[in-house]
């Protein structure tokens, strides 16, 4: 191999291991090397990680895409499912002379139903019921104790990996996080009541 598209090109080896392990056990990352643009790739590198970690934590990652069963209104007392649907991106770019791939994938989720109750960071993600399946509890339901209306919202953190110049993925230290439109609930409640009349005998009836 031969680092011949720009100067100072040298051929580095991408080693990895855990942080505050005393004597950590480095172990390459990929199959061969890639390339550095730099006369000193050691002292170089460690400034193109923190420009990856800032171009990472400020990529324009979309947001999951949330969903509220039922809405725009449900119960007091009934489970609302909440659930987010988010997916991995991938950004390219050039940083300090070098050719960046960042990807990201969504791993944990944050739930602030708007009425003071927080759920996560957890790795759950929530799911879809069918309709006749709402009000059920799931791993991401909330039950509303008063009525009034809630703006709910998602926040989504995402780890990533980089590459340079066409390298082997590095995992990025630190996460990335996007929080989702906040979606506005009414929490209504209900009432029963017995009528001995339907609306066409009675139009003035309860529910009519």
């Amino acid at each position: 191999m031969s680092c011949d598209s720009g100067p100072d090109g040298r051929l580095v080896w991408w080693m990895t291991a855990f942080k505050g392990v005393p004597e950590p056990e480095w172990k390459r990352i990929g199959s061969q090397p890639s390339c550095i643009y730099s006369e000193d790739p050691a002292a170089f590198e460690e400034r193109l990680r923190d420009a990856v970690l800032t171009a990472f934590q400020e990529a324009p990652i979309a947001a999951g895409s949330m969903v509220l069963q039922p809405s725009p209104h449900t119960l007091v007392g009934a489970h609302t499912n909440v659930y987010v649907e988010a997916s991995g991106q991938v950004f390219e770019m050039n940083l300090l002379g070098q050719e960046i791939r960042i990807a990201v994938e969504p791993t944990e989720y944050t739930f602030d139903y708007g009425d003071g109750s927080v759920y996560g960071p957890a790795a759950v993600p929530g799911g879809p019921l069918p309709e006749s399946r709402w009000g059920e509890q799931t791993a991401t339901s909330h039950v509303y104790g008063q009525t009034g209306d809630f703006p709910v919202m998602v926040t989504t953190f995402f780890s990533g990996e980089y590459s340079v110049n066409g390298g082997p993925l590095i995992p990025i230290d630190g996460r990335a996080e996007v929080t989702s439109p906040a979606q506005v609930l009414s929490v209504w409640r209900t009432e029963s009541r017995n009528v001995a009349d339907n609306c066409l005998v009675n139009p003035t009836g309860i529910g009519c």
